[in-house]
């Protein structure tokens, strides 16, 4: 889009749903509106105000390049948490921008390799990162924003996660807080969240999996909107989601779609998943994802609301309470000598198990020094985190402050990531009313005590859910979105002969110990099968409709 002037150009992906507000706001100061969509006013928001004053004033979800003719400057910005993704890359003189890694790839001055270092740290951590498997292509930090000219690339971190926690008041929240006022609030926000994520002129529906958060987000959509629809996925074998969201669906009064993804569509549809999401899919659920994305596609939806970021903004993880229940031996500590807190030997004594539950002893610290070689800031932002909140005084409370506050940036950025290009894949916007910014600010400064009490996890979420769903579901353990390990039994022998072998040099006989190794192991399984599908596809010239009849056969 451009501005009437010409001067200003635009390429948006995203929505934002405070531009009524800010809209308004340029109307008062003179600005002209020929349309009615976000778009035009975030483009004239950015050539009236500046990028820098308008860029942290949006809430909703964003990647986008501005271009300033008037003084030769592109702009390159994603959201806060990086719901919607921004690749960068260098050709020679030319700079490269795009919402996947492909596009970049198309470029004649771009030479395709691998990046071993990033190759390496998705073993060692088991984590995505913003950055590709590709050599020299990149992705922008989330909160972040470029300018780039002929002087050069400036960059800046208008939402970071150290900078923006309040740790005053995080502190007096943990010394007093109004439970009553919390649920209030809660309840409130979450529901003008859900009616601002409603915005569309095309048909909306919502994922239903049964559990609390897509559960709450569905029932207030509902409310707002006759005739929602929920979504959920299920395999003809195993316990899934879909009997229990069938029962959400009867309380709230919504119509369940049962999306079927049997073992042979799920092979399929894997090495589709990989091509879309630019990198090995991460998580078993992928192809059920992008299944369900399809199927709506098929009935004429385009928008799906999700419940993603309830978990690490309220504490609903397992490992969550897991580190709280580890730091308990510590809590005495703070009462006889808080000034050994502070130092490093206790530190690395005790260790730092804030996001992996059976992080404890030898095992711990053998997986938390492969991370640290392999990316030493992430790895280090818990223990900055920790140290910074002195005033959170018993050190369980702040363990699982910091454990959901480190998930917030790292396990929630590949969680999106998978979202965006699932979704995307199929045509479907996915929008998560939970990552909206005032509640997203809400939920970081909240106190261990409305997170874990007595034992519950996500209490203030499943206190406000408990007005709306029946208890059974609401307390329900989770299941987080659950396929059979039976379904990848076999694939590991596409490694036999495979890329990723002579990529990392294996022998033969070292080759067939893994594959031995990956019978038992199912999450590295699939991490590894999706490293050798993501090389035959980029590398080998590969189709995914010929990788994935591979997978069958040797499923079978």
């Amino acid at each position: 889009m451009l501005t009437s002037d010409h001067r200003g150009v635009l390429a948006y992906n995203g929505e934002i749903y405070n531009y009524p507000e800010m809209r308004l706001q340029l109307q008062k100061e003179g600005v002209s509106f020929a349309g009615t969509s976000d778009t035009e006013v975030v483009l004239a928001a950015l050539h009236t105000w500046g990028p820098e004053r308008t860029i942290p004033l949006l809430n909703g979800m964003f990647a986008f390049a501005y271009l300033d003719l008037r003084c030769g400057a592109l702009w390159l910005a994603r959201d806060r948490l990086g719901i919607k993704p921004l690749y960068v890359a260098e050709a020679g003189q030319e700079f490269l921008f795009a919402s996947e890694a492909k596009a970049i790839l198309a470029h004649p001055g771009v030479v395709k390799q691998v990046d071993a270092a990033a190759l390496n740290r998705g073993f060692l951590t088991r984590r995505r990162c913003h950055d590709t498997l590709f050599a020299g292509i990149t992705g922008l930090p989330s909160g972040s924003w470029w300018k780039v000219t002929g002087d050069g690339i400036a960059k800046h971190r208008y939402f970071d996660l150290e900078t923006a926690l309040d740790r005053k008041h995080l502190t007096d929240n943990h010394r007093s807080i109004d439970l009553k006022h919390v649920i209030e609030t809660l309840e409130r926000d979450l529901r003008e969240s859900v009616r601002m994520h409603l915005a569309s002129d095309a048909p909306i529906a919502a994922m239903c999996s049964g559990g609390v958060d897509s559960s709450l987000v569905a029932a207030y959509a509902g409310d707002d909107r006759p005739g929602m629809i929920g979504y959920v996925a299920e395999a003809p074998v195993g316990s899934g989601e879909a009997a229990q969201a069938r029962r959400v669906g009867r309380h709230i009064n919504i119509p369940i779609r049962e999306v079927a993804v049997p073992r042979e569509d799920y092979l399929r549809l894997w090495p589709v998943c990989v091509w879309s999401l630019d990198s090995p899919a991460h998580h078993p659920s992928e192809p059920a994802l992008l299944s369900v994305a399809r199927t709506c596609r098929a009935d004429g939806i385009k928008v799906l609301l999700t419940g993603e970021g309830a978990d690490e903004l309220f504490g609903g993880y397992a490992w969550h309470a897991a580190a709280h229940q580890y730091w308990r031996r510590w809590d005495w500590l703070s009462l006889v000598v808080p000034s050994l807190l502070a130092t490093r030997t206790f530190s690395r004594r005790c260790g730092f198990p804030l996001q992996w539950p059976v992080a404890s002893g030898k095992q711990y610290r053998s997986r938390a020094r492969m991370a640290l070689a392999a990316d030493v800031e992430r790895e280090l932002l818990p223990r900055r985190l920790f140290a910074s909140l002195p005033g959170i005084e018993r050190l369980s409370d702040r363990a699982l402050v910091v454990s959901g506050l480190t998930d917030l940036v790292e396990h929630l950025s590949w969680v999106l990531h998978r979202h965006d290009h699932m979704s995307m894949a199929a045509s479907i916007e996915m929008r998560v009313p939970f990552l909206e910014n005032h509640l997203i600010n809400f939920g970081m400064h909240l106190p261990c005590s409305v997170k874990l009490r007595r034992g519950e996890g996500k209490w203030a979420l499943k206190t406000v859910a408990l007005k709306r769903l029946p208890r059974d579901v609401v307390f329900a353990r989770k299941k987080g979105f659950p396929m059979p390990s039976a379904y990848t039994e076999g694939t590991e022998r596409i490694l036999l002969g495979g890329l990723l072998p002579d990529h990392l040099q294996w022998s033969r006989a070292t080759t067939g110990f893994i594959i031995d190794d990956l019978r038992h192991d199912v999450d590295l399984r699939f991490i590894m099968v999706g490293m050798e599908i993501w090389l035959r596809q980029h590398f080998g010239n590969e189709a995914s409709d010929a990788i994935g009849e591979k997978l069958l056969a040797l499923a079978r």
